[in-house]
């Protein structure tokens, strides 16, 4: 099986650059302007470059800064911001150059770091950017450029855990980082896929195979693809826990509601302990307007064994409201926003029960809420858009 495979060089891009230019020309350099016996031949320059950069003129503004170096080339910052100027015009190699020369002036200029780390990665010299990266990393913990990019190399190095780790870190301190979500989505489809390809190697008719592939089309949203490899695994292996569970889940995501019933209850035949297959059950009759009777039995027996469903709270709230019941929806519904407070859809139904009571500043509120929301995945989803389209 191929899988398209997605270099992991992404060339500099707008959010990037923001995060990279701490400041203007000559308001990172003028701490060193004592430095200079030519002080007011070195202010001018400054002001120069300054305005060059400010106009988009990026050349101008180079051979300003490097005017200021046949001046004096010790003043260290002018180095940085010559660096991030190569940058940003994608010349790579001289904004290395460049933050190697202010950095060996300097070695507390830890601004200088990230950027050059970065500058190595993209050249694909991947050592050298390890070691400015963990310096980068151990001199601004929060540093999410530097910290992606550490993550990246080190996977790059063969060091795929480690790499992982870092993305990881990275999430824990942004856990809505779309950057740090899509790569270590991309870092744990190829580690999937080496697992596969050895597995192919050493077992290729192992039910493993099948169920790695079914776990990777379903990833991709190959739904077919994945209920036929689901289909394959559960043959070879009868005894597979969850198997009735994966397949039925598939079948719900693709909205065919008959069959997904049939596995879940089948999985729950052979388990009657799994919360998600209940969760599911109760999900469907929802969306299909069923049985709300038996709909609230499989809720309720969801949040029994796994309270922490923010889905099957929902669904609860739900029904609980289709029945007039607004005070337990609301608890309900609360509840579900503890759980998911990123979730648009649970702040729309507890601004609805409010306003079925009349509480309307508390429905005004947390339907403000959801529009918020809402807007804020947008404009999540098209700078992953973005992001996504400038990898080569």
């Amino acid at each position: 099986m191929a899988f398209q495979r997605i270099p992991p060089r992404i060339l500099p891009h707008r959010w990037l650059l923001a995060c990279l230019i701490i400041s203007t020309v000559s308001g990172l350099c003028n701490t060193s302007l004592s430095q200079s016996p030519s002080s007011d031949s070195v202010q001018s320059l400054y002001a120069e470059a300054d305005a060059a950069k400010a106009r988009g003129d990026l050349e101008g503004a180079i051979e300003k800064l490097q005017n200021i170096l046949e001046i004096n080339p010790d003043l260290a910052p002018v180095y940085h911001n010559l660096g991030i100027l190569f940058f940003e015009q994608g010349k790579l190699r001289e904004a290395a150059q460049a933050f190697e020369s202010g950095l060996l002036r300097d070695n507390n200029m830890t601004a200088s770091l990230a950027p050059l780390g970065i500058s190595y990665y993209q050249m694909g010299q991947l050592e050298k950017a390890r070691d400015a990266l963990q310096k980068a990393t151990a001199a601004q913990s929060e540093d999410a450029n530097a910290r992606l990019y550490l993550g990246q190399t080190l996977f790059d190095l063969g060091q795929q855990e480690a790499g992982i780790a870092q993305l990881q870190e990275l999430l824990r301190q942004s856990p809505n980082d779309s950057r740090a979500l899509y790569e270590l989505g991309q870092m744990h489809l190829k580690a999937a896929q080496g697992i596969l390809r050895k597995l192919e190697t050493t077992d290729p008719d192992s039910y493993l195979v099948h169920l790695i592939h079914a776990q990777m089309m379903e990833g991709m949203e190959n739904y077919e693809g994945a209920l036929a490899q689901y289909k394959k695994a559960a043959a070879k292996e009868p005894a597979l826990p969850y198997a009735h569970y994966n397949i039925g889940n598939v079948y719900w995501q693709m909205r065919k509601w008959d069959d997904a019933t049939r596995e879940f209850s089948q999985e729950l035949a052979a388990n009657p302990y799994d919360c998600l297959a209940f969760g599911q059950l109760a999900n469907i009759l929802v969306r299909t307007h069923g049985d709300a009777t038996k709909a609230l039995t499989y809720a309720t027996k969801a949040l029994d064994l796994c309270p922490n469903l923010s889905q099957a709270r929902m669904d609860f709230g739900l029904l609980l409201a289709e029945n007039g019941d607004y005070e337990k929806a609301i608890e309900q519904y609360k509840r579900a926003v503890e759980l998911s407070p990123e979730d648009d859809d649970v702040h729309l139904l507890l601004g609805r029960a409010y306003e079925k009571l009349g509480r309307t500043n508390e429905a005004t509120a947390e339907f403000a809420t959801a529009r918020s929301l809402q807007n804020k995945s947008s404009e999540q989803e098209r700078s992953h858009q973005e992001d996504v389209g400038s990898v080569h």
